[in-house]
């Protein structure tokens, strides 16, 4: 069965079940329920899915402070892709029409965009259990990553959380190595031809985005794809040129990198390390969930939070 017939036969199974950088913060549970996520709507129609995995020792190398960066050498994400989000996005007609690429904070969590309250947060139980490994950064403190993508994103699919959730993971597990193949694996710490790359994920490549940074750095690596009139992921789909244009989502073709780097964990160098020192002098704890600035548990546990977090804020997750 070929790549392609074996994603859309994973995806269909997992959907079945019951149950510019597109990001940032945090979840806090306490008082206040989410609104019921919108039923999409003529604006908010959409012509394909982008499934977005993150390489986590390059996004580390970024930001050391979070805590899914911790002890980043002995974790999963040391060596394969996780989640990064599942986004809606528009084809080019669609685009064209809307002057805009993807829709966002749709219906009831429109409001998110200029505000972010306690509204706008999924219920954490919404959240399954195996993102913990596939998308670490969901459940990390203060940076919760469900609380950005929900509200953004996933209230632009008609889906409810859990579905949106559930949905996003299984078009990662439809993928080789559950998104991860072996040649990516087999060049960490060294290099890879684009096409090679490209290639290895058992779908088209037209259905590919390779994200890399100015050192043709591996960042990320997306999918397009195409989804079924309940808005659930399936086959992979050409991608429009407002994703394969774009410097974010396809650096390295963007860039002209023929050879891939795959960096290790912990492979940080000087110029990231510069770059870290100059976002840390602007750092402030203004995320959503997170608490005061603190230097230990005690502060934060009398100001009403749990601990002190890498990032030096207070946050109410465990």
């Amino acid at each position: 069965m070929c790549g392609e017939a074996r994603l859309a036969l994973a995806v269909a199974v997992l959907a079945a079940c019951p149950g510019e950088d597109r990001d940032a913060p945090s979840a806090q549970v306490g008082t206040g329920s989410a609104p019921q996520p919108a039923a999409p709507r003529a604006d908010a129609a959409f012509g394909l899915y982008v499934l977005a995995l993150t390489w986590a020792p390059s996004f580390c190398c970024g930001h050391p402070d979070k805590e899914e960066c911790a002890n980043l050498g002995d974790a999963f994400a040391a060596t394969h892709l996780t989640l990064h989000g599942l986004w809606p996005n528009y084809t080019d007609d669609e685009s064209a029409r809307r002057s805009t690429a993807y829709p966002q904070f749709c219906g009831a969590y429109e409001h998110c965009k200029r505000a972010h309250d306690k509204s706008c947060e999924p219920d954490p139980a919404t959240i399954p259990a195996d993102m913990r490994q596939l998308g670490p950064g969901y459940i990390g403190d203060h940076d919760f990553l469900a609380d950005h993508e929900w509200p953004k994103h996933g209230s632009c699919t008609g889906l409810a959380p859990a579905d949106y959730f559930r949905a996003a993971l299984g078009a990662m597990k439809a993928l080789p190595g559950e998104g991860t193949p072996d040649a990516l694996r087999g060049a960490i710490g060294g290099e890879i031809a684009l096409a090679d790359l490209a290639r290895a994920f058992g779908v088209p490549r037209d259905a590919v985005l390779l994200g890399c940074d100015a050192q043709c750095r591996l960042q990320s690596v997306s999918f397009c794809l195409a989804h079924d009139a309940r808005n659930q992921p399936t086959t992979a789909m050409a991608c429009p040129t407002n994703t394969t244009n774009a410097r974010y989502d396809n650096g390295c073709v963007t860039r002209g990198c023929q050879q891939v780097k795959i960096p290790a964990a912990g492979s940080c160098d000087a110029t990231d390390h510069r770059r870290n020192t100059r976002k840390d002098r602007g750092r402030s704890c203004h995320h959503p969930g997170q608490g005061p600035a603190c230097t230990g548990d005690d502060e934060c546990v009398r100001a009403g939070f749990v601990r002190c977090a890498r990032s030096g804020c207070c946050t109410s997750q465990p």
